[in-house]
């Protein structure tokens, strides 16, 4: 099997994905609308937290690379900077967001998987830049990395549960 970027991209995500799940599975049976305040500051749920990488997936993973997003209504709802409480009328269930965050992943690997070295390098169709980059290659890397601290949110989130993480 030859390992593209596209492939090695998509695998790194998915890698991510698979350490993403394994700290909500540390918070299987605990209040996932729970905000907990530190210093003054308070987090988000873990259920806002995984509504939101759902968001971001669909827009760095899939749009960013060209392909019609997920058409899901409530995902602008938890798009970056959106208020952390919304009205319980437009929330959807966590099953939901859960089989969300599964159908998402699964189109994004394969639009990732399968983009060639010369369309990774082309520009996101939807201008989005990160400094000066604005490839469809690093909208996939931002993708591995935006996840990857949601991740770290919802490992201390754990922690402050009383769960044991390692």
């Amino acid at each position: 099997m030859k390992f593209t970027s596209g492939k090695v991209l998509a695998t790194m995500l998915d890698e991510q994905r698979n350490l993403t799940r394994f700290y909500l599975s540390k918070l299987k049976g605990e209040d996932m609308h729970r905000e907990f305040e530190v210093n003054g500051y308070t987090t988000n749920s873990p259920y806002w937290i995984l509504a939101h990488i759902c968001w971001a997936e669909n827009m760095l993973a899939i749009e960013c690379m060209g392909a019609k997003g997920v058409d899901i209504a409530w995902l602008k709802d938890f798009k970056i900077q959106s208020p952390k409480g919304i009205k319980p009328a437009n929330q959807p269930s966590l099953e939901e967001v859960l089989a969300v965050f599964k159908q998402i992943h699964a189109v994004a690997l394969e639009m990732i998987s399968n983009l060639t070295e010369a369309e990774l390098d082309e520009e996101n169709p939807l201008g989005i830049s990160f400094g000066e980059n604005k490839s469809k290659r690093f909208m996939a890397m931002h993708a591995v990395r935006h996840e990857g601290t949601h991740c770290g949110q919802l490992s201390l989130i754990a922690k402050m549960y009383g769960k044991k993480t390692v």
